[in-house]
């Protein structure tokens, strides 16, 4: 019964060490993810799996702008550096979870939004990004952001909703 119990522990202690080194991993994967900036954008891709999902799952129709594959999350990235050219995140934040291949970060972004058929205005919003990892590389990354702050960015009028009797 010793035996057992002992060879149980040693089990769950290297289970914790392998969790622990691969949580370390992925976390500084998603370190370099949110702190790539100007041209080295257009390798982040290259951190995703080859069939990894990357987008954007706070759009004005309510459904996600989801890129799926490595090759088509590198076209994103040019399309990306070319709309927002200066983008930087900051104040980040990573939260690990009790899954060493699930991270949340909390952050800022702010630089230039140059959509075709708006003018080119200055971007700030607070954002919330979901990892998920398989194998060591990002199987699936997604943001959410206040798509009001974006309109505003884009000169395009956002609607009031009237919350009367909402104590503040």
């Amino acid at each position: 019964m010793t035996d057992a119990l002992i060879g149980t522990e040693k089990d769950t202690a290297d289970t914790w060490v392998e969790d622990a080194d691969r949580r370390a991993h992925n976390r500084a994967i998603v370190e370099t993810y949110m702190n790539t900036r100007g041209q080295d954008r257009l390798r982040r891709h290259l951190l995703f799996t080859e069939d990894g999902i990357g987008g954007l799952w706070t759009t004005e129709t309510g459904e996600p702008i989801a890129i799926r594959g490595r090759d088509r999350l590198g076209e994103h990235a040019v399309w990306s550096l070319r709309c927002f050219p200066d983008w930087a995140w900051f104040n980040i934040e990573v939260f690990d979870t009790q899954d060493p291949d699930r991270f949340w970060v909390e952050c800022e972004g702010e630089g230039a939004i140059v959509y075709p058929g708006y003018p080119v205005g200055h971007y700030h919003n607070h954002f919330i990004h979901a990892f998920e990892f398989e194998d060591g590389r990002i199987k699936r990354q997604r943001e959410f952001m206040n798509p009001c702050r974006q309109f505003r960015a884009l000169g395009i009028p956002v609607p009031q909703v009237r919350r009367e009797g909402i104590p503040t």
